[in-house]
């Protein structure tokens, strides 16, 4: 009967153990990250220039949680391949091409990124954190005063 006990016990607690892998909660310090701002055709200068199919695209770092971004850093324009994986710098010779042929100015341009990238997930962190800090403040205890029915 002992044994019984504590074989059920050992699976139980074996079993336990495998059930609680805790969850990853996403964090993003430093990440650098590329988008696509505009796709080049296949025969343009540059691509000749380079000797492969590029875009233009815009890199920078992000700080954030839970797919928010919370912060970006560091952000200009390069040039990259149709995947987003690797990415080349925007020279002086490069840069002309793209404003005299496709009425791309990369010297000038501002950050290409959605109001969400921006701002939204500082919205939405401020928002969250104003719910707990409210939710941690006490309420005033009021005196609850007994009604005859």
């Amino acid at each position: 009967m002992m044994k019984t006990i504590i074989l059920t016990a050992c699976i139980a607690f074996a079993s336990l153990s495998l059930v609680s892998a805790k969850a990853k909660i996403p964090i993003c310090i430093p990440c650098e990250s590329i988008e696509t701002v505009q796709e080049l055709p296949k025969d343009s200068e540059i691509a000749k220039l380079i000797g492969k199919n590029v875009n233009v695209a815009y890199m920078y770092k992000q700080y954030g949680a839970l797919w928010m971004s919370l912060w970006n850093s560091d952000g200009k324009y390069v040039l990259s391949d149709e995947g987003n994986t690797s990415y080349l710098e925007v020279d002086a010779q490069m840069a002309k091409i793209l404003k005299e042929k496709h009425n791309i100015d990369i010297e000038t341009a501002g950050s290409p990124l959605s109001f969400w990238k921006k701002t939204g997930g500082k919205l939405v962190f401020l928002i969250i954190a104003g719910i707990i800090v409210y939710g941690v403040i006490p309420s005033k205890d009021k005196e609850v005063k007994p009604v005859k029915i």
